[in-house]
């Protein structure tokens, strides 16, 4: 989803690696309760300059009805987004519980004004309709149309 609104908008995709090293047991018995909790993990980049971009665009898998501590790391990273619109996605196997309201609140914290928020399930991740949407809502708030 990444880089189909990265490649339609001509943005910069930054890909963020999560640095916990999680398998399949860890994943869900620690990771989901830190998620739950809005822990942070270790991330590369450690910081993400986002100043010459106009808008930001946050995107996470859901874990236990919230972001991955990965993509709490990855807001809590950014820098240089006082003033700038923001869009957020999820994608989750069923519901995104609070995912995108969480994910709102900490971007508007460090100054964002998020104009669109988006969940997909597993099922609409090929929903093309759906899609279109989330580009349309990037291209409109970047002011492409």
């Amino acid at each position: 989803m990444a880089k189909r609104i990265a490649t339609a908008t001509g943005g910069e995709l930054i890909r963020v690696k999560d640095l916990a090293g999680y398998n399949k047991i860890t994943l869900y018995l620690k990771g989901s309760m830190r998620a739950r909790r809005r822990e942070l993990d270790e991330i590369e980049p450690a910081i993400i300059d986002v100043s010459g971009h106009s808008v930001i665009v946050v995107g996470t898998p859901v874990w236990a009805w919230s972001p991955t501590p990965a993509a709490n790391a990855a807001i809590a990273a950014l820098m240089g987004c006082e003033g700038k619109k923001g869009i957020v996605f999820a994608t989750c196997g069923g519901k995104a519980g609070e995912t995108l309201a969480m994910m709102k609140e900490a971007l508007a914290a460090k100054g964002v004004d998020v104009v669109g928020g988006f969940a997909f399930s597993q099922k609409e991740l090929t929903d093309e309709q759906k899609l279109g949407e989330l580009v349309s809502a990037v291209k409109q708030a970047a002011g492409m149309g």
